[in-house]
């Protein structure tokens, strides 16, 4: 594992494509979406509806990621801003193993398909990744977070299935118009060589939140989410999904 802090300069560019459709914090939604873009059919999202440890307890095992849907609020912000600042003087140890994408502006309501995105390619000591998404890995992995933001804008097989499913007849919602400000924000939390990161494409960097393990990952998370969101934002709503190997019937 390497030092890491974030880039100070970037390369000015235009945006070609944006204006993304949010998707709905739903796991059939988002599991139809995942397999669809490469998440194997042994893999899929559930809810999870509490993060005490008994409602825990009902997430099936292994869990490979949690993805969060929260609303923004000032003190939320404000959090991110002192944590920015703080991480950027310390710097970080990030694994090399990370795929992280950075959500530019331009792109639209995009967080949702960069989450489940962030859960897939983080996950691959538990599954690898196929179809579009793993193409799209391949040909961005060993670029810098930046470069890979504006790789997804022009990805245009992953917008097209994204687009699909805000829009599937499975929403309980009504899609938001493309133009129309979400206040709600996706992220997912991985775990990587036995890290656990918070991986917010709107974030300068991951958040490394300390060692982990696959037994204990649901856990750990669940105590981070507490402390840096459900505390911070106590008015706030929050949704969560885990990306789990389905159980066998």
């Amino acid at each position: 594992m390497a030092s890491a802090k974030p880039e100070t300069t970037e390369k000015k560019r235009e945006l070609t494509e944006g204006n993304w459709l949010p998707l709905e914090s739903n796991p059939t939604i988002l599991t139809k979406f995942a397999e669809r873009v490469g998440l194997p059919k042994e893999w899929g999202f559930v809810d999870i509806w509490g993060l005490d440890k008994e409602l825990l307890a009902f997430v099936p095992k292994p869990c490979a990621a949690v993805v969060l849907l929260f609303t923004s609020s000032k003190e939320l912000k404000a959090f991110k801003e002192k944590q920015k600042e703080e991480l950027t003087k310390k710097g970080q140890e990030l694994s090399k193993k990370l795929f992280y994408i950075t959500q530019h502006d331009g792109i639209g309501n995009a967080c949702g398909t960069i989450a489940t995105i962030h859960a897939m390619t983080n996950s691959q000591d538990l599954f690898k990744p196929e179809g579009v998404v793993k193409k799209f890995y391949d040909e961005w992995e060993t670029k810098s977070p930046s470069d890979i933001g504006y790789g997804l804008l022009k990805a245009k097989d992953i917008q097209e299935v994204s687009e699909d499913a805000a829009e599937s007849k499975d929403a309980q919602t009504a899609t938001p118009d493309r133009e129309e400000s979400v206040a709600a924000h996706f992220i997912a939390f991985v775990h990587v060589d036995g890290t656990l990161y918070e991986m917010d494409g709107r974030k300068a960097f991951p958040i490394n939140h300390g060692k982990t393990s696959n037994k204990t990952f649901l856990e750990d998370a669940a105590v981070v989410i507490k402390k840096n969101f459900f505390e911070v934002s106590p008015k706030g709503n929050f949704s969560l999904m885990a990306l789990v190997k389905k159980p066998k019937e």
